[in-house]
């Protein structure tokens, strides 16, 4: 066993063990209610890769399973987005609108992603829609490495900290397609990167992600402390006392 196959090994299952945990805190701690869309892009990724380790590879198997993986793990990807932006941003009419014109973008900017695809010249049956999952893949990440700086720019504006799950989650999100989409373009278009070096970089920015993820969803719970709750019977005030501390707990 050579150092470069343990190496590829290590960053293979240390995922898979963290996305298993991951996955087990969240059903304990009854978190799939809140992130069902997250909850169901673990699993995927867990029994996906899982699966990859029995299967030979090279063979038809193995580019089935991987690539119908890929696919679903995409969709799930840009769906995480809309689930973090319905946790995050407060709601109203207005974004409300912009929830469904980012919907309406997305769709109009896949189907001309796929018209571009069909009608250049180049690879046919299988190949072109492998082409089609790696130009949605990283779209994907271009809009998961959006994500991310949204979340920065706003987290006064709306309230968060650091320790909220969904900023946990738009963390690890944002950093692995920051650092995949930097490899990739270090070697498909400047040529600082050989493949090889391309085949680790990956999974390790998906190491990286699956350990901010563990990192928020494992830790203890942060306790709500009650410092303040009004004096008296004005309703008022009592229910935007006890609104707020149930925010505070919602948003962790």
């Amino acid at each position: 066993m050579n150092f470069s196959y343990l190496v590829t090994m290590t960053l293979w299952v240390l995922p898979l063990a963290l996305q298993a945990l991951i996955a087990l805190v969240m059903l304990r701690r009854k978190l799939v209610t809140s992130f069902p869309i997250f909850f169901s892009y673990t699993v995927l990724v867990l029994s996906g890769e899982t699966a990859l380790l029995f299967v030979k590879n090279p063979s038809n198997s193995y580019a089935l399973v991987y690539w119908s993986q890929e696919a679903f793990a995409v969709l799930l990807g840009l769906a995480v987005i809309f689930e973090i932006l319905g946790h995050i941003l407060p709601p109203s009419p207005f974004m409300g609108f912009v929830s469904k014109s980012i919907w309406i973008f997305g769709a109009i900017a896949a189907v001309a992603a796929l018209l571009m695809l069909v009608l250049t010249n180049g690879s046919q049956g299988a190949d072109r829609i492998v082409e089609f999952i790696i130009l949605a893949e990283r779209s994907a990440r271009f809009l998961q490495a959006c994500l991310f700086i949204v979340v920065i720019a706003l987290m006064s504006r709306l309230g968060l900290t650091w320790h909220h799950y969904s900023v946990g989650i738009a963390a690890g999100f944002g950093i692995y397609s920051a650092l995949a989409l930097t490899a990739f373009e270090l070697h498909a278009h400047l040529h600082f990167m050989s493949y090889k070096t391309l085949a680790l970089l990956n999974p390790a920015a998906y190491n990286v992600a699956a350990l901010i993820w563990a990192f928020y969803i494992v830790r203890p719970w942060p306790a709500t402390v009650v410092e303040h709750l009004p004096h008296g019977t004005n309703l008022a005030e009592w229910n935007e006392a006890v609104g707020g501390y149930i925010n505070q707990w919602y948003r962790r």
